[in-house]
C-alpha cells in the first residue's frame, strides 16, 4: 500500500485574522506593515510515520510523540528565533514575532547509514508573518530512512548449512555493509535519499554436501546470490527468502526470494541464480 507524505502549509481560513502559512517569500516586513509592527504564530507538529506494519527494531511508537521534537525557526537572514522542543514551544505559542519570512524545521532521533537502534524523522517549511494577524503553520515530518527485514523460509535449513544477506549500494553506506545474519530478526533502517534508492542484496549461502553444486569438475558447497530492490522513505521492504532442489548434473540447488512492501500487497516469488564459488 503507497503513500506519500508531502510537506505543505494548508490554509485553515479559521477566521478574518487566521491567515494561511505562506510559501512566498519575497515580502519584507516593510511591504507587510509597519516597521516595529508584529504578528503571531500558532503552529502543529505531525510525526508522519508510516513505515508498514511488522517487526520493529526500536518502538516506533515514541517518533509519534512531537512534544520530544526539535523545532528550529530563523529569519530569512539566518538568525535564530527559537530553538528547542515542541512542548517548551507550545508554552509560548502564539508566539509573537516580527513581521517577515520565516523557516522553520522540526525533527526528531538521529540518522545512520544503518541501525537496529533508531532512525531520524524531519520536515520543514516556510511562514510569513503580517501585522496584526496570527498564521497557522502545519509542519510534516517523515523519516530519512527506509525500512528493510529478511525472513528465512524453513527450506534454507533443509538444504543449507549456513545462510545470510549482506545490503550495499546506498549512498549513506558507501562501501559499507548492512549484514544479516542467519538468526537475526530485528529490521535495519537505512538511510535512504529522497526520492529512493536502489538497495543490492547479497545472500551467502553454505549448502550441505548432498545438495552441492560443481565449479567446473570441482564439488562445492558455498554460493551466492544477488538481486536489488528500491526502497524510499518511511517505506519498508520484506525479504523471505527460500530454496528449492532439483538435481541436476551441475547441482540443482536454487533461491528463491519474494519481495514483500506491505502485508496487504501480492508478493511474487522470484528464482534467483545461484553461482557458485
Amino acid at each position: 500500500m503507497k503513500k506519500n507524505t508531502i510537506f505543505m502549509c494548508l490554509s485553515l481560513g479559521l477566521a478574518a485574522t487566521l491567515t494561511s502559512c505562506s510559501f512566498d517569500n519575497k515580502f519584507e516586513a516593510e511591504e507587510l506593515g509597519e516597521t516595529g509592527q508584529t504578528g503571531k504564530l500558532t503552529l502543529n507538529v505531525a510525526s508522519g510515520v508510516e513505515f508498514a506494519t511488522g517487526t520493529r527494531a526500536v518502538d516506533e511508537s515514541t517518533y509519534q510523540n512531537t512534544d520530544n521534537y526539535t523545532v528550529n525557526i530563523t529569519d530569512n537572514k539566518g538568525n535564530s528565533k527559537f530553538s528547542g522542543t515542541f512542548a517548551t514551544l507550545k508554552t509560548r505559542l502564539p508566539l509573537e514575532l516580527d513581521l517577515g519570512s520565516y523557516n522553520i524545521s522540526a525533527s526528531y532521533g538521529n540518522e545512520y547509514a544503518a541501525s537496529r537502534d533508531g532512525f531520524k524523522v524531519e520536515g520543514k517549511n516556510i511562514f510569513t508573518i503580517q501585522a496584526a494577524k496570527t498564521v497557522e503553520c502545519n509542519v510534516a515530518c517523515a523519516p530519512t530512512a527506509g525500512k528493510i527485514l529478511v525472513e528465512f523460509d524453513p527450506s534454507m535449513a533443509t538444504y543449507c548449512d549456513l545462510y545470510d544477506v549482506d545490503f550495499t549500494g546506498t549512498a549513506a553506506l558507501g562501501t559499507s555493509v548492512a549484514h544479516w545474519g542467519k538468526d537475526d530478526t530485528a529490521p535495519y533502517y537505512l538511510a535512504i535519499n529522497e526520492g529512493g534508492e536502489t538497495v543490492n542484496y547479497t545472500i551467502h549461502l553454505t549448502a550441505k554436501a548432498d545438495y552441492a553444486g560443481l565449479n567446473g569438475e570441482e564439488k562445492v558447497t558455498n554460493a551466492t546470490a544477488t538481486g536489488s530492490f528500491t526502497l524510499e522513505r518511511n517505506k519498508a521492504k520484506k525479504l523471505t527468502v527460500g530454496a528449492n532442489y532439483t538435481p541436476t548434473t551441475d547441482g540443482g540447488l536454487k533461491v528463491v526470494v519474494e519481495i514483500d512492501e506491505s502485508t496487504n500487497d501480492k508478493t511474487i516469488p522470484i528464482e534467483v541464480p545461484v553461482t557458485w564459488i
